[in-house]
């Protein structure tokens, strides 16, 4: 198996239409580590996930996976990425 990737989160505002969920956000998920997301009911984690995996774009800043702008990647290369990710979402 190749070398984990660090997740690297960069001046992130995440939301859905004018809606801010979560802002300013900064932060490195180590690679090959365990990383918890941790808060209350509403607080923004299932969004934090979408984001993070692509399913949603974020209205600032950006996602580094490897070093790589996911969002900044081809169609080709984010499948690519993509088949590496796996989540659980609760429930």
């Amino acid at each position: 198996m190749g070398t984990a990737w660090n997740i690297q989160l960069e001046n992130l505002r995440l939301g859905y239409g004018k809606t801010v969920v979560l802002d300013n956000i900064n932060a490195t998920l180590p690679g090959g580590r365990i990383s918890v997301i941790l808060g209350g009911s509403g607080g923004g984690k299932s969004t934090l996930l979408r984001h993070i995996i692509g399913l949603a774009r974020p209205m600032k800043g950006k996602i580094l996976l490897g070093g790589k702008d996911i969002f900044s990647l081809s169609d080709k290369e984010f499948r690519r990425i993509r088949r590496r990710m796996g989540v659980l979402f609760q429930d």
